[in-house]
């Protein structure tokens, strides 16, 4: 072994089991048989993490501890934003999209597409699971968050909650593990798999980044679901960190790090699966390093923006509309009645504040009619779509050759 090799964080590489293959029609299949992967068990594995891998993650954790020591009492503003915020980017990496607003609409109670439905599932899965890890993630938490996100999905709800029973696979033909990418696990070994994975994530004898990103790389490898096995596994690095006390009241938004280069994230967890985990580990690192400096830049944002409304609408102090620009950074969506409870207004008051900021573009409708009307404000629920651009364009430059920077 070399000196580069040793200085690498090093897990035990993922085995095969060679399996027949029958297709569930009976059908004539294009294979006879299929090359299963075997992750090994780590519930007790020895990670002897090189010291410049422990420094960068450290060094994150900092990071991490300023940013909610910073912002420790906007955190009623913070800490919903930055949830939503790492669900959408965490479905768009699964290319499960939808709109600010149609999100917004769904978290009002109100319809929209099947996709935003299915963020909605992320945002309220990720909740019950980080708020869940601070005793320690079990197998019935991540059952019920991947319930909350399958629960809209046509295909996939009857199965919400619960491990896999047939064999998946990643990419490749839609018929068979032909040419897939990974072949996870047969869902024989899940059981076993995920108890082991599961008593790693209780541990509290290693670096918390570096469980963390194992935990993830790992989960990914098992793929105990038929689907929303990523954004699940994603939640987990949340997870750790606040069952490890990394974190207390908000979450980061490493996925949002992560859809500005989703490519180098996916051939990262693919060469985890080789034995070789040191570049993964250091990727959350530097995705949180980087996400943290842009979320501080949102709070920045989100807590200034009552001031910027009120130096364009000029409110009466005191008056319901007044009143409403210091909520909305906190409750960014509304509708009359939430107005008059708010702002302790008349419902007739209520709608001519909701008037009076339509007309000055500080709330902008989500609905269509008038039954049911709800108004978002536009500049907090955009704050999510600009944070991923500027994580994106910090990632284009990092990239960049220094002489043209």
């Amino acid at each position: 072994m070399t000196a580069a090799q040793a200085a690498r964080l090093r897990v035990p590489p993922h085995g095969t089991e060679v399996l027949p293959w029958r297709r569930q029609d009976g059908r004539r299949s294009e294979i006879t048989e299929y090359a299963a992967s075997i992750p090994p068990k780590i519930s007790e594995l020895d990670l002897d993490v090189p010291a410049g891998l422990l420094e960068a993650c450290r060094a994150a954790q900092v990071e991490i501890g300023v940013l909610e020591r910073r912002w420790a009492d906007a955190v009623s503003v913070l800490e919903p934003f930055l949830l939503r915020t790492e669900a959408i980017a965490s479905s768009r990496i699964e290319d499960e999209l939808t709109t600010v607003d149609q999100l917004a609409r769904v978290q009002h109670g109100l319809s929209g597409p099947r996709s935003a439905r299915t963020v909605m599932g992320a945002v309220v899965g990720l909740r019950l699971l980080v708020e869940r890890a601070a005793r320690g993630v079990e197998l019935d938490d991540l059952l019920a968050a991947h319930r909350l996100l399958m629960a809209n999905d046509p295909h996939e709800r009857h199965d919400a909650g619960r491990l896999r029973t047939v064999q998946n696979w990643i990419s490749g033909s839609d018929r068979s593990p032909l040419g897939a990418v990974h072949v996870p696990p047969a869902p024989a070994h899940v059981p076993e798999l995920m108890d082991d994975l599961l008593a790693f994530m209780r541990r509290t004898d290693l670096d918390p980044v570096v469980q963390a990103a194992v935990a993830h790389a790992h989960f990914e490898s098992i793929h105990p679901f038929n689907d929303g096995n990523g954004r699940i596994g994603r939640s987990l690095v949340n997870a750790v960190w606040r069952y490890r006390g990394v974190t207390a009241r908000i979450a980061v938004p490493i996925a949002s790090a992560i859809v500005a280069d989703r490519e180098e994230y996916f051939s990262l967890v693919n060469l985890y699966r080789t034995g070789d985990a040191h570049a993964f580990c250091g990727y959350p690192a530097d995705a949180t390093t980087r996400s943290a400096a842009e979320a501080e830049v949102s709070a920045q944002r989100l807590l200034g923006l009552p001031g910027r409304w009120r130096e364009h609408v000029r409110p009466r102090s005191g008056s319901a509309t007044d009143e409403l620009l210091n909520l909305l950074p906190g409750h960014p969506v509304v509708d009359a009645t939430d107005v008059a409870r708010l702002t302790g207004a008349s419902a007739a008051r209520a709608y001519v504040a909701i008037e009076r900021l339509v007309e000055a573009e500080v709330l902008r409708p989500i609905t269509a009619s008038k039954r049911g009307a709800a108004w978002a404000a536009g500049d907090v629920l955009d704050e999510a779509d600009l944070l991923v651009d500027r994580l994106r364009l910090r990632r284009l430059q990092e990239r960049q050759p220094p002489e043209t920077r």
